[in-house]
């Protein structure tokens, strides 16, 4: 007896989406599985197409070559531009991501650069962290004087508050009498 319906579902085939393409069996499946068009590729990496594409202009992601009218991408693809997302948030830039590329192994020969790399970074951190840091505090200081209604009753000119180290007129005034 033939196959039923049933039995035809369940065989290895699949169909392109465009008829005239042909018919795959088995063995296909597996390497169209693994390929990705751009659009599922930016969607599992959580990009969008631009960035796809941007990378591609910017030497960060090779341009495969065109598939039955289609670029195909791997997972390799996807790892490449979540590593790059990921260093971009620990605050290197796209070049920089593109030389940890460049490196691939961590061995005996680039775990000192990436040491160096990873500390400058960290130093670089940390000093956005001081600046920020004081930054906060003038701006405490300001809100606490110049901005504070209870400070004081009269007027005082905010580019004197800003020369005076953010103490309104007034106060500079009585540390002068």
């Amino acid at each position: 007896m033939g196959k039923t319906t049933g039995d035809w579902k369940k065989a290895e085939i699949t169909l392109d989406s465009v008829p005239w393409y042909g018919v795959y069996t088995g063995g296909m499946q597996e390497t169209q599985a693994e390929q990705m068009t751009i659009g599922t590729l930016a969607k599992a990496a959580g990009v969008g197409v631009e960035t796809v594409r941007f990378y591609q202009r910017k030497g960060i992601l090779e341009k495969p070559a065109r598939t039955a009218g289609f670029r195909k991408y791997t997972d390799a693809d996807v790892r490449t531009i979540k590593f790059v997302k990921r260093v971009q948030e620990l605050g290197f830039t796209l070049k920089d991501a593109q030389e940890l590329l460049d490196l691939e192994l961590c061995t005996q020969k680039t775990r000192p650069l990436l040491s160096e790399v990873c500390s400058a970074k960290i130093e670089e951190i940390e000093q956005k962290i001081a600046d920020l840091q004081r930054m906060v505090g003038m701006l405490r200081r300001f809100s606490q004087t110049c901005g504070s209604e209870a400070s004081h009753d009269g007027q005082c000119s905010l580019l004197e508050c800003f020369e005076n180290n953010w103490e309104c007129c007034e106060t500079t005034q009585r540390r002068k009498k």
